[in-house]
């Protein structure tokens, strides 16, 4: 009798944990691979339990059919990644702005090393990505994650398969709009760029023996960097309301 209870807990233990633990994984902030992986492990293991008090009569029963159980685990972990696959691609965009930023102001050159990319990525990138991390747990984003990952347990019951169809408009949906907002946010860096450099080719025109770019460039950092400062607070609220808004759709 004690061993078929422990069978019967530790399947549905897993059964939440392939989800939140695939959530975990990729959520922005938590899943970020600054932060050290017992503890993320023990974050994760900690909601687990908590939600398996909340749900475990809506999780399905243990079965001797090995392929079976598989598969429950396989739809749960596609699940998970379904749950954060949004936020995670809003969150990425804040890479491709750094990179628009990092050009236009002439530190395309100017990377570092991003631990969750595994690469050298644009310096602006890495300033956005730790400005958003902050912004996410200042604003208790954080805690919208877990509340997104108890509400899927509605949305998406265990067991049952998913619309193939569904799942591949919103994940072309999430990553065209990302794209979309990721070049809107740049506009403003994007724009002053090309009227530098207009100015610069009307300059070049008038004085052919003025040295432009030794005065351009300066005046490009220098600048770039004060858009940045006006709009700083601005574009971290776009990216974060974004995340928030994809976490409502997969939430409902």
């Amino acid at each position: 009798m004690l061993e078929e209870v422990t069978t019967e807990f530790i399947f549905k233990f897993m059964l939440i944990f392939a989800r939140l633990g695939t959530a975990f994984m990729l959520f922005p902030a938590l899943g970020d691979h600054n932060v050290f992986m017992r503890g993320r492990l023990a974050i994760a293991m900690t909601v687990t339990f908590v939600l398996y008090l909340l749900i475990m009569s809506s999780l399905p029963a243990y079965s001797e059919n090995l392929l079976y159980n598989v598969s429950l685990l396989f739809i749960e972990v596609v699940i998970g990644l379904i749950i954060t696959i949004g936020a995670k691609c809003y969150f990425l965009s804040l890479h491709t702005i750094g990179q628009i930023i990092s050009m236009q102001s002439g530190l395309g050159a100017a990377t570092f090393f991003d631990p969750g990319q595994r690469s050298q990525v644009a310096i602006f990138g890495n300033l956005l990505i730790i400005s958003t991390t902050v912004y996410i747990f200042i604003t208790d984003t954080h805690y919208l994650f877990i509340q997104v990952i108890l509400d899927s347990y509605t949305r998406f019951p265990p067991g049952e398969l998913l619309e193939i169809s569904d799942m591949s408009k919103f994940v072309t949906h999430v990553v065209n709009d990302s794209f979309i907002l990721a070049f809107k946010i740049s506009s403003p860096f994007l724009l002053l760029g090309m009227v530098l450099l207009v100015g610069a080719g009307i300059l070049s025109r008038l004085m052919p023996n003025l040295q432009v770019f030794f005065i351009l460039t300066p005046a490009q950092v220098l600048l770039m960097f004060m858009i940045l400062y006006l709009v700083m607070e601005t574009l971290v609220e776009k990216i974060i309301t974004a995340v928030q808004m994809t976490m409502g759709l997969t939430s409902f």
